[in-house]
């Protein structure tokens, strides 16, 4: 069993991380459960595909904000309040989206939800920063991180079987439905943040820490760099189903059953690479998951249009290393920046989000086609992934004091 730092009374150490990984799962219910009835949607509400998309995208960007601005406020309030009240708009706003008729009312209660799924996302990274230490948390971040490849594969299949079944509609209804069983658990959960340890005083002292951890460079390139590659991943997620169903012909059922094989082996590519490095020091581990990007890039640029299998290998490599970058990255980050544990969750998921919005907002630009785009991507992100290693190897003062132990030494 995962013992808590922090005794959970009511719901015990299992529902705890029960809870967390619930939690974890709110941004690939919020966006992709509703993306197979796109097409229905768009004639229902007497809309276009262009317009339709603004709910996705001003989705991303506003919750991206509230990630950033809900870190400090947890760190001021406790973590328990705040999402309460983030679980409560969300499942209002979700519940008002299932009744829209207009395309305009359904883009505006999107980004409302997006408001309060940031909070949940980022108030449940903090239980992890307050609930666990060493080796038992790096454990909880690759849970979550699993959830994090997995859920957009699940995602899209329950809404499909929602459409087929009552209705897309119910692609909003069901995540109110969900998000309702993570409030009944939240009512029960003991607090981690004690008042004690919660920043006091007005905004600035609540900025306060954003600022403290925005000054520290070797933070802030170590945190660019490992959500680098979350770039090209959620291009890729943008545009896989033209790609598989438009330049390769296959069905609707066979795009989904190849987006959960890639997915699925990218998450056992992360637990090979987590186990057979864990006693290798961190700093090491760092030129893997660049060469891994190279790797698929070229491949993509070279071989990914001559058929579906070539272009399912090709990306396996980038997807692999963005799976296991994120959770490896995280953890170190965590470990080598104490305090303000809110602050510094917020900051991590909205730099992984802002990534993932600039990657879907650019796979859409008038590329050749769309898999020499996601391999220019996956080029880009690597080449910038290379620039912020070797800056942060040449700082005389790194702070990043994690990169120097192995995981089996925390």
């Amino acid at each position: 069993m995962i013992e808590t730092t922090v005794e959970q009374k009511h719901i015990g150490p299992r529902y705890f991380l029960v809870l967390i990984v619930l939690l974890s799962a709110f941004a690939p219910i919020s966006t992709d459960m509703y993306l197979p009835a796109l097409g229905q949607i768009v004639d229902e509400l007497s809309t276009d595909e262009s317009t339709l998309n603004m709910t996705l995208y001003a989705f991303m960007f506003v919750m991206a904000i509230s990630i950033l601005l809900m870190g400090p406020i947890s760190d001021k309030y406790g973590r328990k309040k705040p999402l309460i009240a983030c679980l409560i708009e969300y499942i209002v706003t979700m519940i008002a989206c299932s009744f829209v008729t207009d395309v305009y009312m359904m883009i505006l209660f999107r980004a409302l939800q997006a408001i309060g799924a940031g909070g949940v996302l980022t108030i449940s990274t903090a239980f992890i920063k307050d609930s666990y230490s060493g080796p038992i948390m790096g454990k909880v971040v690759n849970i979550v991180a699993i959830i994090g490849v997995i859920g957009p594969v699940i995602a899209p299949i329950a809404g499909s079987a929602l459409i087929d079944s009552v209705g897309w509609r119910h692609t909003f209804t069901a995540p109110a439905i969900f998000a309702l069983v993570c409030l009944a658990f939240t009512l029960f959960v003991t607090e981690t943040l004690p008042s004690e340890q919660r920043v006091s005083g007005g905004l600035s002292k609540m900025l306060g820490g954003m600022k403290n951890i925005s000054r520290n460079r070797s933070y802030m390139l170590f945190m660019v760099m490992f959500c680098m590659f979350n770039l090209p991943f959620m291009a890729y997620l943008s545009v896989s189903s033209y790609i598989y169903e438009g330049m390769f012909g296959l069905s609707g059922s066979m795009y989904s059953i190849l987006l959960a094989v890639t997915l699925f082996a990218s998450v056992m590519v992360m637990v090979v690479i987590t186990k057979v490095t864990s006693k290798t020091v961190s700093r090491k581990v760092l030129p893997l998951f660049l060469v891994m990007g190279l790797i698929g890039s070229i491949l993509l640029i070279l071989i990914g249009k001559t058929g579906w299998i070539a272009f399912l290998v090709s990306f396996l490599f980038i997807i692999s290393a963005s799976s296991t970058v994120r959770p490896w990255g995280m953890g170190i980050l965590m470990r080598s920046c104490p305090g303000d544990n809110g602050t510094l969750s917020a900051m991590i998921n909205f730099m992984f989000f802002m990534m993932g919005t600039v990657g879907m907002v650019l796979s859409t630009l008038p590329w050749p086609t769309y898999v020499d785009g996601l391999g220019i991507l996956g080029l880009l992100a690597s080449a910038l992934y290379l620039v912020l290693m070797l800056a942060l190897r040449s700082m005389k003062q790194n702070d990043v004091t994690a990169l120097d132990k192995s995981t089996s030494d925390e």
